[in-house]
């Protein structure tokens, strides 16, 4: 056998080893990108319940001769949560993967409450839809949500607080971070929310109503592989209200002056990702 010929069996050979070991080490690099690659489901909806405060205090009239106080004290509260990405399988676009959309709402069962001893059928539902952005970065990902809500507060007639129905916008950022991959995640949110319609109390303590809100959120949630998932929340929601001028319609309901509203919820939710 010639000496040429020898090269070119052994460099056959040569290469038919290096291939399969080259072809392994682009398996492991491609594999290496994957685990790397943000393990995010791409829906999630889950129901639950919990329980939930909310205080309601006025004080009105003159210097504030007028004060009002109204609370639930702590009452049975439905709760439901959806969130999808509608590009979270685009594993080489982290900054399209971030796009997210979510619905919260919730509902009191159950409520009374009992004002001058006389006890009144009360009425309580939420919902708020939002549309963000959290980057994802390694463990963490970044970001902010916005959107429109409604917080209903319906209650029987009564001469100390109207029904309310609150339509508001809220803006505000938003982080995530995996404490134990799948299985447990920080999500801590904060916002403010601007309301633009106060249903009963727009005119109820004066002709010009205003308020503003501020609201916070801690959750701890995870998934499994099965596709189950389980998340547990603490919110607060605080509003700061304004009335100003005369209500010449209803003289007894009061001349201006101000208010707060908050509520604290704390929630078990469970259900199915994707």
């Amino acid at each position: 056998m010639s000496t040429s010929l020898r090269l070119c069996v052994f460099a056959a050979f040569l290469g038919g080893l290096v291939a399969p070991v080259q072809a392994l080490a682009n398996e492991d690099a491609a594999a290496g990108v994957r685990d790397e690659a943000p393990l995010l489901p791409v829906l999630v909806l889950q129901i639950g319940a919990g329980a939930r405060f909310r205080n309601v205090h006025l004080d009105l009239g003159a210097g504030g001769t007028d004060t009002r106080s109204f609370e639930t004290g702590a009452y049975f509260d439905f709760a439901w949560h959806l969130l999808v990405r509608p590009m979270g399988r685009r594993m080489s676009k982290p900054s399209v993967q971030a796009i997210i959309l979510q619905v919260d709402g919730g509902s009191g069962i159950g409520l009374r409450a009992e004002i001058s001893g006389i006890e009144l059928q009360t009425n309580t539902w939420r919902m708020l839809g939002q549309f963000g952005y959290l980057y994802p970065m390694n463990r963490l990902e970044l970001g902010g949500v916005v959107g429109v809500g409604g917080d209903v507060f319906d209650i029987d007639l009564n001469s100390v607080l109207p029904s309310s129905r609150m339509i508001y916008a809220r803006l505000g950022p938003a982080l995530s971070y995996r404490i134990v991959p799948r299985f447990l995640r920080l999500r801590v949110d904060f916002g403010f929310r601007f309301p633009f319609h106060l249903g009963g109390l727009e005119d109820a303590f004066g002709n010009e109503s205003s308020g503003i809100g501020l609201d916070a959120a801690v959750t701890f949630q995870g998934w499994l592989k099965v596709g189950f998932s389980y998340a547990v929340r603490f919110v607060w929601e605080y509003y700061r209200l304004r009335f100003s001028g005369s209500n010449m319609n209803v003289p007894a309901m009061g001349d201006g002056g101000d208010g707060n509203d908050h509520a604290l919820t704390i929630q078990f939710l469970f259900g199915w990702s994707l």
